[in-house]
This record gives structure tokens, C-alpha cells and sequence, in this order.
């Protein structure tokens, strides 16, 4: 018999260095660890991460694509500042496109992934658990459409517009409003009804619209006086 030879195989990691911190730098926008404006230089980035320059330069390329980062004069990037035409802009895809993958999910989404869905609208114990659940329901929510074009043009869309829900939340009486707006929807997708479902889905991207457009005034009223 020939001789077996050694397993050499190397399993292929799910996640390269550069995606992993990505993932990591997006993480720590969306918490609010890193705030809009915030300066980061590769030497930071580095030293942070504990990776080479080379992939932080990577992966930085691939956060300005997300729109995550911004470049800062000549020696490094700042996390995004959005303003309000920026917001407005964002919304006003988002509410196109969602209100499409609502009607598609309707339409294709499984029976166990409705119920998916329903359990993520029970009410929200604080604010970093509903933006866990609004995370996971984006996802689910274009997996069930199936459109993988679709996906893939509001996936970047979603990494901006997730970084703003935490300044949207922080507007009176949001959280709860944004909550029930959820269960709507999420009711007319168990009754199985497309039309209503996208019309519930730009409803309540026309509110998080405003939501966020009333945060961004705010945080500017408050860097013009200094505050």
C-alpha cells in the first residue's frame, strides 16, 4: 500500500485579518466607542488592534467604502460625520429598497422565519438590546427576500444608517414609537400582506428619517456653541 502521506491541510479561517478588523472597528462605531468625528491614525489603528500596517491599511479602504471613515488631511481617517442632507439622502434609499425586501420577504420568507422575525419585536430591556434585534432584523429580513442584489446594494447602506439609530434613540419617546412601528410591520408580514408590509416599512423609515435628521441638529447645535 503507498505510504500516506502528512496532513499538511490548513483549514481556511472564516474571516481574513483585514475583514476582522472591520468588523471590530465597525462594532465599535456602532456602540458609539469610537464617536462621529473621532481621529484615527494607522499608528493607532495599530497599536488598538495589534495588526500590521498592511492590514490596516486594508481594511481602512474597505470602511470608506462602507462609509464608516472619512479621510482627515494627510495622516489618517476620522469616523464618518454625517450631516443632515447626508442623513436625508440615506433615508430616502433605504425607503425605497426596504420597503421592497419587506414586500419580497412576504413573499418568499419561510414560515420559521416570519416567527423569527415576530421574536425579535418583543420590547427591548435598553437601548443596545433593540439595536441588537434592528441588526438582526435587517439581516433576516433580506435573507428571506432573496434577492441577493438587493443584499448587497443595501448592506453598506445599513453599516451608515445602523451608526446613526443609536443617535436617533437618543430622541424622546423613539425607542418606544420605533418599537411598535416594528410589531406593525412585522404583523402584516405574518398576515402575508406584500402591499402593507412595504407601506408599513417606508413608514417607518420616513419616521427614523426624522428621527435622525432632529438628532443631527442637535449634535450640531451642540459643536456650534461648543458644548
Amino acid at each position: 500500500m503507498p505510504e500516506t502521506g502528512p496532513d499538511l491541510r490548513i483549514d481556511r479561517p472564516a474571516e481574513t485579518v483585514p475583514q476582522l478588523v472591520v468588523r471590530r472597528v465597525r462594532q465599535a462605531i456602532l456602540e458609539g466607542t469610537l464617536s462621529p468625528g473621532r481621529r484615527l491614525t494607522e499608528r493607532e489603528l495599530m497599536e488598538l488592534t495589534g495588526v500590521s500596517r498592511t492590514s490596516i491599511r486594508e481594511a481602512v479602504l474597505h470602511l470608506q467604502t462602507l462609509g464608516l471613515v472619512e479621510t482627515s488631511g494627510r495622516r489618517g481617517v476620522r469616523v464618518a460625520v454625517l450631516g443632515s442632507d447626508d442623513v436625508r439622502q440615506l433615508y430616502e434609499v433605504r425607503a425605497a429598497l426596504e420597503s421592497e425586501a419587506a414586500s419580497l420577504f412576504v413573499k418568499r420568507a419561510t414560515d420559521t422565519e416570519v416567527l423569527e422575525l415576530v421574536k425579535l419585536t418583543r420590547p427591548a430591556k435598553s437601548d443596545d438590546d433593540q439595536l441588537a434585534s434592528i441588526y438582526h432584523f435587517d439581516e433576516l429580513l433580506l435573507a428571506g427576500a432573496r434577492n441577493a442584489l438587493l443584499a448587497s446594494t443595501l448592506a453598506p447602506l445599513h453599516a451608515r444608517i445602523h451608526a446613526l439609530r443609536r443617535l436617533s434613540l437618543s430622541i424622546p419617546g423613539r425607542r418606544e414609537r420605533s418599537e411598535q412601528e416594528y410589531r406593525d410591520l412585522v404583523a402584516a408580514i405574518t398576515d402575508r400582506d406584500a402591499d402593507r408590509a412595504a407601506q408599513l416599512a417606508r413608514l417607518h423609515v420616513d419616521a427614523a428619517k426624522e428621527a435622525a435628521l432632529a438628532a443631527i441638529a442637535k449634535l450640531e447645535e451642540e459643536r456650534a456653541s461648543g458644548t
